[in-house]
């Protein structure tokens, strides 16, 4: 089935001086986020997050970030942080206002590029140097830094995961590598095929981890139980869902505006589908058990068990916008464009 917009518009606010709103994740959380009571947005140029009302897009607080902002602000235990390409902030979530900002190296450059993940009153961190910071969740104070490894291209650019106690991420140096959350003591180290830059994503009782290849790693060991690689392919971006990891292929060398969807278990490669064209942003919602690929012209809703294109919703032609990754609440989907206009879209019967 295919909607536009307009057909399924509940509300449209559009954010002021807006040069680019999105930019392409390394994770597969959204922007924007949806809370009970807002819909938060962040915004990339000029950097910026914007909080507007869930039911009727009003808008609540805007809070400038100097230099480009991440793509996207992470919600958690009542907690909202944001991130620049410098700095990490705390927000306060009914205002906006910034409670602390971690700038480890200066407000100069671009030296972080990894999203934060949080964990009981810790919140981790990496940066383009090669280390990850353990900070208190309440103050930005440091509790522990690691240096992930001493190779040229060091940086730690993925968002860490943490199951089982420790705090994985991937590196560009080829690996990825594991500490014990508390302490920061190395739980274990991983060798990997290339650069590990979006994820690492849970699935089931493993780690998956990205590099142009998927691997599945044993949390405890970092021991690979599976890995999955393709010839001409790579994984450019995926999302995780009960029973597969839905990742993006796309040919090293073409220019083609096809991509394939694939999706593997822990045993094997489920299916491969092509379809038109190719999407930066890919976001599994429990609420519908779609995965949602967004790309420049609108968003597809695809079923995650073969990859079958459930829904096609449509941007208006003379808008090639592009979206951030979708979120999906109370049969709503909420979505920011790349000119920073904020959608409220009721939901197509499945």
């Amino acid at each position: 089935m295919s909607y536009s917009f307009d057909d399924l518009t509940l509300w449209r606010a559009e954010l002021a001086d807006v040069k680019h709103a999105i930019l392409p994740p390394s994770d597969d959380r959204p922007n924007p986020v949806v809370t009970d009571s807002m819909v938060v947005a962040s915004i990339f140029s000029p950097g910026a997050v914007c909080a507007l009302e869930r039911k009727t897009g009003k808008i609540l607080w805007r809070t400038e970030i100097a230099g480009f902002a991440g793509p996207s602000v992470y919600c958690v235990n009542g907690s909202m942080f944001a991130k620049s390409s410098h700095s990490l902030y705390a927000l306060k979530p009914d205002s906006g206002e910034i409670l602390w900002t971690f700038c480890p190296y200066g407000p100069s450059g671009e030296t972080m590029y990894s999203s934060p993940t949080a964990h009981g009153q810790s919140i981790f961190i990496g940066d383009r140097r090669g280390i990850l910071h353990c900070l208190d969740i309440r103050t930005g104070r440091t509790l522990w830094q690691r240096r992930t490894n001493r190779t040229k291209n060091d940086d730690v650019n993925s968002t860490p995961l943490i199951r089982a106690g420790l705090v994985i991420v991937g590196t560009n140096a080829n690996r990825a590598v594991a500490y014990h959350v508390q302490t920061g003591e190395i739980a274990w180290v991983r060798q990997l095929d290339g650069p590990s830059v979006f994820g690492p994503l849970p699935f089931q009782k493993l780690a998956a981890i990205f590099t142009d290849s998927i691997y599945l790693l044993e949390l405890e060991t970092g021991e690979i139980i599976r890995k999955y690689s393709w010839k001409d392919d790579s994984i450019t971006v995926a999302t995780s869902t009960p029973s597969k990891i839905v990742g993006t292929l796309r040919r090293r060398s073409t220019q083609s505006g096809d991509a394939t969807l694939v999706g593997v278990n822990g045993a094997r490669i489920q299916y491969s589908t092509i379809h038109k064209n190719w999407w930066w942003a890919m976001r599994y919602s429990p609420k519908t058990n779609l995965v949602y690929l967004s790309h420049l012209s609108g968003v597809y809703a695809c079923d995650p068990n073969d990859g079958r294109l459930v829904c096609d919703i449509r941007l208006a032609e003379d808008r090639p916008e592009g979206l951030g990754a979708v979120e999906v609440h109370k049969k709503t989907i909420y979505a920011l464009t790349g000119t920073g206009q904020v959608y409220a879209l009721r939901h197509p019967p499945m």
